[in-house]
């Protein structure tokens, strides 16, 4: 799993390209009403939860940048509404799961740990939400890395002393430079 940058792709728009990607043609829109919906069939995605992990430290590089990686599971919910709602998402949780797909989202920086329980939401007559609906929630885990200067130790300088044994204690000073490069 590749770690996704700050600078590059939002793991957000990440799951979006692959979830659209994986649903043969059918719309992928924001749960959270950033577009309008489509009509019926179409699919409405949102990160419900990030469950991060422990962050680890890279090494300084020699330009004195220091990289932090943290892996992190998140929960993503898909709806479906139309017709075929519940048949089209137990389609998509499949081909997430094939390996044409998995190598995507590994491109994408992304890997499917999980799909949930499958759910067929009945119609509720009368409201809004007259019409079929499915619920599938993915485990989408994925890696992202900050990095930031932290600086260099150029030259380091100090003393050594030798004791012990018979004769008197030896003091050696000593500078280590880094070489820069011409």
């Amino acid at each position: 799993m590749q770690p996704i940058h700050w600078d590059a792709m939002t793991p957000e728009d990440a799951i979006f390209e692959l979830v659209r990607a994986a649903a043969d043609g059918m719309p992928v829109v924001s749960a959270e009403g950033i577009e309008p919906a489509p009509q019926p069939p179409y699919v409405t995605l949102v990160v419900r939860w990030i469950d991060a992990g422990p962050a680890e430290e890279g090494q300084v590089d020699a330009d004195g940048n220091l990289a932090m990686l943290e892996h992190r599971d998140a929960t993503v919910e898909l709806k479906s509404f139309g017709v075929a709602a519940f048949s089209a998402l137990d389609k998509l949780g499949l081909t997430l799961q094939h390996p044409v797909f998995e190598e995507r989202a590994e491109a994408l920086g992304l890997a499917l740990f999980e799909t949930g329980r499958l759910q067929n939401v009945p119609p509720e007559q009368g409201t809004a939400f007259d019409v079929r609906r499915g619920a599938l929630e993915l485990g989408i885990r994925y890696s992202q890395t900050y990095t930031a200067f932290v600086g260099t130790i150029q030259t380091v300088t100090g003393v050594a002393t030798t004791t012990g044994g018979t004769t008197a204690a030896i003091d050696t000073p000593f500078t280590v430079k880094i070489p820069t490069a011409p």
